[in-house]
């Protein structure tokens, strides 16, 4: 006999929501084979089962249970049933109730008011935090006088967002990027992956491949004189699509082959369009990179977030005038890239050095893509 036991997720939470059972009761398991989900403060995390028999499950589909507790039981086919006691859901339910709602998604739906009559909306069997983030995107617009409560999401980047500028001196350096040459790779890349990509795919490229020549931008303060280098980066980017901000991580950037980097990108835009980002897909970045690359955005200052020492920001992509060979003038497409850097850790000059590091690889991108 094996237990499922809920592994403790994050710090911040002392329970957590059993939301799916994605396992029937008696069916048979294997290792390595997902059986549950539960709900964070801020993901959706799958849990594994660790042996090979049939499955009984001891905690209903909505309930709450807390690091350590046992959810489930792996048992060798044919061994009786114990008799234990039952556990309710978070609430009864009956074929016309609506969908289960976690927790989590119940407290953010009493915290913004939101009508429970569009949840059906939904078209969901269970309702999670992220799906009323969505709901509540959705909403009409908001009286000028009146009071919004914020969602939890937006709250903990409040959290991190005061953190980060209460304790980290930056400074800031923009340089401009000619993205001609990389326009046309991008170009080249869709053609032969078949898979949507852009400058973002190039600069985290550029980004993880500087970490073996300067690894100061990929290290730890750890105390006033001290800091810890990472032994590989990894990357965090900023997705947001309209429900919260998320920053996964890209894991060990620099043993990424090209074509495996826009594999990982595109499938953090496919996670937050379900909102069901991991706990371990967000943790362990080293160095950000935060996306402004709408039309017309100029620049953006980055948050560098506590524990990393610097943050790029790449803008929207505009046309610029500049002299060309002959004495006159010619237009090319320019993007701004920004490095906010803590000033205790980072130095003017080697902010420079690195940025224009980026440019360079990004100005001549086959060797990224190669």
């Amino acid at each position: 006999m094996t237990d499922i036991r809920v592994p403790k997720l994050n710090n911040n939470d002392t329970h957590y929501v059993l939301v799916a059972q994605l396992v029937d009761e008696e069916a048979p398991v294997k290792p390595d084979v997902p059986v549950a989900e539960v709900e964070t403060s801020k993901a959706v995390e799958e849990l594994v089962c660790e042996a090979e028999g049939v499955l009984r499950w001891l905690v209903p589909v909505g309930a709450q249970c807390a690091p350590g507790e046992v959810i489930a039981r792996v048992v060798e086919a044919g061994t009786p049933r114990e008799v234990t006691p039952s556990r309710p859901a978070a609430r009864p339910q009956t074929e016309d109730a609506g969908p289960l709602i976690t927790a989590p998604a119940q407290q953010l739906i009493d915290e913004l008011g939101l009508d429970p009559a569009r949840l059906r909306e939904l078209d969901t069997k269970v309702v999670r935090r992220a799906d009323v983030e969505r709901l509540a995107a959705q909403a009409a617009p908001i009286e000028s006088d009146a009071r919004h409560e914020l969602p939890l999401a937006q709250r903990a980047v409040a959290r991190t967002v005061t953190l980060a500028h209460t304790t980290i001196p930056a400074a800031y350096t923009v340089i401009a990027v000619d993205t001609g040459p990389a326009q046309q790779e991008i170009r080249r890349q869709t053609g032969e992956l078949g898979k949507l990509l852009g400058m973002p795919e190039l600069l985290v490229a550029a980004v993880a491949r500087l970490h073996g020549k300067r690894p100061m931008f990929f290290a730890e303060l750890v105390d006033e004189g001290t800091v810890r280098f990472a032994d590989h980066p990894h990357v965090g980017v900023t997705v947001d699509i309209g429900k919260g901000l998320n920053v996964p991580v890209v894991k060990d950037a620099d043993e990424l082959a090209f074509p495996a980097l826009v594999d990982v990108l595109n499938g953090f835009r496919r996670t937050a369009i379900r909102g069901r980002f991991r706990e371990v897909d967000l943790a362990g970045a080293n160095i950000g990179v935060t996306l402004h690359n709408a039309p017309d955005i100029v620049h953006a200052i980055p948050m560098i977030f506590p524990g990393q020492v610097c943050a790029l920001a790449l803008s929207g992509t505009r046309d610029e005038v500049v002299p060309d060979a002959n004495g006159g003038t010619r237009v090319r497409p320019t993007v701004n890239i920004g490095l906010a850097y803590d000033h205790r850790v980072i130095n003017g000059k080697d902010a420079v050095d690195f940025l224009q590091d980026v440019k360079e690889a990004l100005e001549h991108p086959e060797g990224l893509t190669h």
